[in-house]
């Protein structure tokens, strides 16, 4: 019996990474997919417009397309013409002050969004997004007024939540983004995400047995995240607990061979306890997966001195001062970390600068939609 052809539905289809099409110089057929959409949709909303030109729901509606196709003057342009009209229409203020965040024009941004915010002061969007614009200009406090507002409104935002941690973290404020943690993982409570900032968050404020429990529940939501075996690590070295947390580190490494992390804060731990030749291999391999690694070069050139390999150690010095000086940071003084508590290894608890929720500060911010879903 001849075997039977396949049909169209034994196809697989697969997302391709949009930067490989840059690299081949051609667009992504999903992005020119997505602007086709919002070109029909602008044509279609500007045709209603012809019967209607002044229609302020229309006219908003059209300036949200706008800001999907990264078009923000010509949003702009249309917002300011809705409130000029109506200077009640709270939906332009929002809006208007949307497309000033994206468009990197913060001042004005926090200035339409809070005169939404006294239009309509219950929306949650509104405080949403000021939030997101006064944590762009580094406006903690304010910031923490504004996500604090959303959980009032809406008890469980978990985005809100998540972002309030952020807010305090960045002023070190752990003991009040330890409480917005837990109460956040009430509602959400297998979100790693959140419970490895609980781990951190733990950490900094010196809760060494909470940060090692809050550790060792990331681990068992996923135990294949090398990240968490990173912090899980830390935790039990911090506590003096050396076998575990070699095993932990090494447990990284295996899970992810290329992930420099590992290597560098078992090197940091190896050198605590007076292994040099072992932190060197460690730190050697860290700088390998990773040239960036800064932590690593400064350490490495710690161990170099010790041991008397003074060659060694300067070119490792001047490859850490040529990071941290590309990165605009000053480096410390040589010796920096000598005498520090033995049980403190440098690297610590992973730090990396993103929102306790997830994602990062730069780009696109919590809250910075262009809310053209509504």
């Amino acid at each position: 019996m001849a075997e039977e052809k396949g049909n169209a539905t034994d196809w697989v289809t697969m997302k391709i990474d949009p930067y490989i099409f840059e690299e081949l110089g051609v667009r992504d057929p999903e992005q020119i997919k997505l602007e086709t959409k919002i070109m029909k949709k602008v044509r279609q909303v500007k045709k209603e417009l012809k019967d209607d030109p002044n229609n302020p729901e229309k006219l908003n509606e059209l300036a949200t397309y706008y800001m999907d196709g990264g078009n923000y003057d010509d949003a702009i342009k249309i917002l300011k013409q809705v409130i000029s009209r109506d200077p009640k229409n709270a939906r332009g203020y929002k809006l208007l002050g949307t497309a000033y965040s994206l468009f990197n024009h913060e001042e004005e941004a926090i200035r339409e969004l809070n005169r939404a915010a006294e239009l309509t002061p219950d929306d949650i969007e509104i405080h949403f997004n000021l939030g997101g614009v006064y944590m762009l200009l580094e406006y903690f406090p304010s910031a923490v007024q504004s996500f604090k507002r959303v959980i009032e409104l809406d008890p469980t935002d978990i985005m809100g939540y998540a972002n309030l941690a952020a807010a305090y973290d960045i002023q070190m404020m752990y003991e009040e983004e330890i409480m917005v943690l837990k109460k956040v993982l009430m509602f959400s409570p297998e979100d790693k995400e959140l419970r490895s900032a609980l781990s951190t968050t733990y950490f900094n404020a010196n809760h060494h047995d909470e940060a090692l429990n809050a550790a060792l529940c990331v681990v068992d939501i996923d135990e294949k995240d090398p990240q968490a075996f990173c912090n899980l690590g830390s935790c039990y070295s911090v506590k003096g607990m050396i076998d575990e947390a070699v095993k932990a580190f090494k447990k990284a490494s295996e899970i992810d061979p290329e992930y420099n992390l590992p290597h560098t804060n078992l090197g940091s731990l190896y050198a605590t306890m007076g292994r040099l030749e072992s932190a060197i291999k460690e730190f050697k391999t860290a700088t390998t997966l990773n040239g960036n690694d800064a932590l690593a070069w400064y350490n490495l050139y710690n161990c170099y001195k010790e041991v008397n390999r003074l060659e060694d150690a300067e070119e490792a010095y001047r490859t850490y001062e040529k990071l941290m000086k590309n990165m605009g940071a000053d480096a410390p003084a040589a010796g920096a970390t000598e005498g520090q508590n033995p049980s403190n290894i440098p690297g610590g608890v992973s730090q990396t600068g993103g929102y306790a929720g997830g994602g990062d500060m730069s780009g696109n911010a919590p809250g910075m939609e262009t809310l053209a879903e509504e």
